[in-house]
């Protein structure tokens, strides 16, 4: 009975966490619509990426000028020029992933557009199929048909909204 009642717990913790995570995914989703809908993409993206630059330049001189005054979880160890290079490389995959979400976001409807961008671990399963060679489990092999099964869904309810997906660029 006490193992129940520990396995319930632990698990309505982590329904909690989910549905804060996906409530903050929402409002941020929704933020990112009304940041785009009257501007230009590449502008709102620059400052805010430049608004979180901001934080981690202060965070990283601080480091330098007083060293010891951060926790440990905030500082960072010098980096290799491979890793200089390895940390460019995702860069510029992770900026044009945001240029192509906020473009998404700024044209589709926000019901659309928000389970769209939510499916990027789909994306990400596949690059670990292709690319590393990985074999997912059975429960995970469930999780990807759910999700395109979703896809599938997710055209229907977009025709009724007028986005046709296998002719609206």
């Amino acid at each position: 009975m006490r193992f129940a009642r520990c396995l319930l717990s632990d698990f309505m913790h982590w329904i909690v966490g989910s549905l804060l995570s996906a409530l903050f995914l929402g409002v941020y989703e929704l933020c990112t619509k009304h940041a785009v809908r009257d501007n230009a993409v590449v502008p709102v993206l620059f400052f805010s990426t430049l608004s979180g630059a901001v934080v981690w330049i202060a965070l990283l001189g601080t480091q330098v000028v007083q060293p010891g005054l951060l926790p440990s979880s905030l500082v960072t160890d010098p980096l290799t020029l491979v890793q200089h290079l390895q940390l460019a490389l995702k860069s510029a995959i992770v900026a044009a992933s945001w240029v192509f979400t906020c473009f998404a976001l700024k044209h589709l409807p926000l019901s659309l557009g928000s389970p769209i961008r939510a499916t990027s671990p789909l994306f990400t399963l596949f690059g670990a199929l292709l690319i590393l060679g990985e074999r997912p489990t059975l429960l995970e092999t469930v999780g990807v048909l759910a999700t395109l099964v979703s896809f599938v869904g997710l055209s229907v309810v977009g025709s009724r909204e007028g986005v046709h997906f296998h002719r609206d660029k």
